[in-house]
């Protein structure tokens, strides 16, 4: 029963207007980083490896590579960046290298009033439609019969996304992803999602194949 009801509460939203949610999200808390042990690379050994990210992502790569795990890769995703920016970031635990960053999209519960591709709100209420901050650890891989193809589950580790599995939020691929879908058009930016991480096609696929088997992704928000 839980897989079909997966299957029906897919995440999707064009760029296109939209009503507002019956009940807005609350604004969102500043999320504490996770524990960690005292080890590992610094934000400053990161960001010299990294000239490329903000300091806010040098520090949360910092802290997710300070988190146990087994598997080889994770990831930070940059909700204060722009939805029109590649802001997900996967990360080689062993050097605390950026290897790639993707576009991925927010919820539309998160995009605020001003409707402009600005992620301004989070929360982990069903039904909000938003992005949930924190750390996550990727799950089970499934066909997704709402977006045909690849799809992984994800569990939420911290209290600011604890409901993540029973809200569905997932990474899945979607078309208002793909560049000649939104790139000339009126609103000039990727679409929104229900609250899942949604990328292209060509991208879910890297994506899945690097942090499939239980890998960590934290997701951040540092206002502007």
């Amino acid at each position: 029963m839980a897989a079909l009801v997966a299957l029906v509460c897919g995440c999707s939203s064009p760029p296109a207007p939209r009503t507002a949610p019956p009940e807005a999200p609350p604004p969102a808390a500043p999320v504490p980083p996770p524990s960690a042990p005292d080890d590992g690379p610094s934000a400053g050994d990161i960001a010299r490896a990294n000239p490329q990210v903000s300091p806010a992502v040098a520090r949360a790569i910092e802290q997710v590579l300070r988190q146990p795990s087994d598997h080889p890769r994770a990831a930070v995703l940059d909700f204060s960046a722009h939805s029109i920016t590649p802001r997900f970031h996967l990360i080689d635990r062993a050097s605390g290298r950026v290897l790639q960053t993707f576009r991925v999209a927010h919820g539309q519960g998160s995009e605020g009033s001003r409707n402009d591709g600005q992620a301004e709100v989070f929360s982990n209420v069903p039904n909000s439609n938003a992005s949930s901050l924190g750390l996550y650890r990727t799950a089970e891989t499934y066909v997704s019969e709402v977006y045909p193809g690849l799809a992984m589950r994800m569990d939420g580790l911290s209290p600011t996304n604890s409901n993540a599995r029973s809200r569905f939020i997932v990474i899945h691929a979607a078309r208002y992803m793909e560049p000649e879908s939104w790139k000339g058009k009126k609103a000039g930016r990727p679409g929104l999602s229900d609250g899942c991480f949604v990328f292209s096609k060509a991208d879910r696929d890297v994506v899945v194949s690097s942090l499939q088997g239980g890998a960590l992704i934290y997701a951040i928000y540092e206002k502007p």
